[in-house]
């Protein structure tokens, strides 16, 4: 997998796999890669994989990011063994190909020769074919598992049962096998496994079944006393007459006419996770204390090949929901925008942080064809691949909408009676949608359910944009109203989901609306990026490592001043 090598200058490197389809670089430990640099900003670059290519992108840093001595303006792709630099930091892109131990020299002594390891065998020891000959037989004598009354035939007990669990390839197969095993090795008529799935007390059948497979195996009922002593105490028991032994007296219980009954724990070491139970209608001494101790061992040799088989398959199951949730992440991220756009006389920033491997906030910008430019910002109700999912539709819906009405109000409607007929009754989706007229500094909006965003005037006064209504999916026939501002030269908008706002103090108090104003206020003057990183290091400061209870979603929108347009316009001439 293709990886960063970042080199410290001060410790040695460390290696970051790119299993993801993007990943932020910055001071900021919500980034995917933290980079401990003084000259690294909060949110600095991004690496972002397209096809089998991978690109750089820097995100508005303050000193800026170098990529093979070049300063990154815009996006450049990665090539193997490429370096870029940021602050003292330099990070090595690898493909797979890079060699980086490239310079290096190896200096070895050839004064004496390495002795030459040699491994004597007999002749007799040079072929396989004694032990597959023995392991054979163990497949072709199930008679020798049948006689029970000398030790020598635990030993091929044991090798009976390794080898046939050997090619048992799942857990079904597997207990399948065991109580097939079970009829070999004692004269059971009937015989259940009984399993305990991890982090469960209770037991469930796993497999029952009759000697001959011929007919019900009818009902089997196991005294709780019997389960005790087995489950909880790992004991084996062993009755010849379970008509009459106190163990089996329970009120509960119907023995259907159960005579000899052998009970023995599955587990290994001091955990038992498991029961194999026999019986017989048959009394006068069916099962004997050598039926216990063979059937005893049987589930020992067994219980090694179940715990296997079964952290095979939690293993199979836990990387199936990693590539799923790794596919997840990637549809999700190319919801996002690639870059913001680039408007003339504006800067634009946008990032969201999901509290888990995916999140429900769900940002973007939409430029019209009749030069408007659209932006949104919305946060689905709940957290985690469900909310996820409910943000895949209201990307779809806000995209297939926008464009398609006269008027603000009736494309929130439309995508308002999309989601309230498509959504559960219990989830809706808070959203504030955005016009920007980017000549005049216009700015037509329309707030369902969101948070407040901030325009912090140059001027020093506070504008709140609240107009708006009802949160989407809610009632199929809300009504929902438009409200209008301006954006001046030097002004700032900030969207925010409520991630930002309800962050918490290690006291339990929450960051609030008053202080993300303060720092807008206090940083009016920043670009857009620095207006982004100043509330990225205050969250982080007031929060002082306190886990992040909801996704953390900003979008910036900032009209330069005067006096910075005609700059920009000049030094393009």
């Amino acid at each position: 997998m293709p990886e960063l090598i970042v080199r410290y200058p001060d410790r040695a490197p460390d290696h970051f796999p790119l299993g993801r389809l993007r990943i932020t670089l910055g001071r900021s430990a919500r980034n995917d890669l933290c980079i401990p640099d003084p000259f690294a900003s909060r949110v600095h670059a991004e690496v972002r994989r397209e096809g089998d290519e991978y690109f750089l992108q820097d995100l508005g840093s303050a000193n800026g990011t170098v990529y093979n001595g070049l300063t990154v303006d815009g996006t450049v792709p990665l090539t193997a063994g490429g370096r870029i630099q940021i602050g003292e930091t330099e990070i090595i892109f690898d493909d797979g190909t890079y060699n980086s131990s490239m310079g290096a020299t190896m200096i070895t002594d050839n004064t004496g020769s390495l002795p030459e390891a040699t491994i004597a065998l007999a002749s007799g020891d040079r072929t396989t074919s004694g032990l597959l000959e023995a392991i054979e037989g163990a497949r072709t004598k199930p008679e020798e598992i049948t006689t029970t009354r000398k030790e020598g035939n635990l030993l091929a007990l044991i090798s009976k049962v390794g080898v046939t669990l050997l090619a048992s390839a799942t857990l079904n197969e597997t207990l399948e096998q065991i109580v097939s095993l079970v009829f070999e090795a004692v004269p059971a008529d009937r015989c259940l496994l009984m399993m305990r799935d991890e982090g469960s007390e209770e037991l469930r059948v796993a497999v029952a079944r009759l000697r001959d497979r011929v007919g019900e195996v009818g009902e089997i009922r196991v005294s709780r006393n019997v389960l005790d002593e087995v489950v909880i105490r790992g004991k084996s028991v062993l009755t010849s007459d379970a008509q009459h032994d106190p163990r089996f007296a329970s009120g509960t219980v119907v023995l259907q006419g159960i005579r000899s009954v052998l009970a023995v724990p599955l587990g290994v070491s001091e955990k038992v996770f498991g029961i194999i139970y026999a019986d017989s209608p048959i009394a006068d001494g069916r099962f004997t204390e050598d039926h216990l101790k063979v059937l005893t061992t049987l589930a020992s040799v067994a219980a090694i090949r179940v715990e296997n088989a079964r952290l095979a398959e939690a293993r199979l199951q836990q990387e199936r929901l990693e590539r799923e949730l790794q596919l997840a992440m990637e549809i999700q991220q190319r919801f996002q925008p690639t870059a913001p756009p680039v408007v003339p006389g504006y800067e634009l920033q946008g990032i969201s942080f999901p509290c888990y491997e995916i999140g429900g906030d769900y940002y973007d910008f939409i430029q019209r064809e009749d030069g408007r430019l659209v932006i949104a910002l919305g946060d689905v109700s709940g957290k985690g691949t469900a909310a996820a999912l409910l943000m895949s539709s209201l990307h779809a819906s806000v995209h297939a909408q926008a464009g398609s009405h006269e008027t603000l109000s009736e494309t929130i409607s439309a995508v308002n009676r999309y989601l309230a007929d498509n959504i559960p009754a219990n989830r809706f989706v808070t959203l504030f949608y955005a016009e920007l007229d980017p000549a005049s500094g216009a700015l037509s909006f329309l707030n369902a359910g969101h948070n407040p965003p901030l325009i912090v005037h140059a001027a020093g006064t506070v504008e709140q944009l609240a107009s708006g209504g009802l949160p989407l999916g809610i009632k199929r026939n809300a009504e929902y109203r438009e409200g209008r501002t301006q954006m001046q030269m030097g002004d700032v908008l900030v969207i925010y989901s409520d991630g930002v706002t309800e962050a918490a103090s290690p006291s339990g108090e929450e960051f609030g609306p008053t202080r993300l104003y303060e720092v807008v206020s206090r940083n009016i003057d920043a670009s857009a990026a620095g207006v982004r990183d100043r509330i990225e290091s205050a969250l982080t400061k007031f929060s002082q490592g306190t886990q992040a209870a909801d996704d953390i979603t900003l979008v910036i929108v900032k009209r330069q001043a005067e006096t910075k347009q005609l700059s920009v316009a000049g030094s393009g001439d």
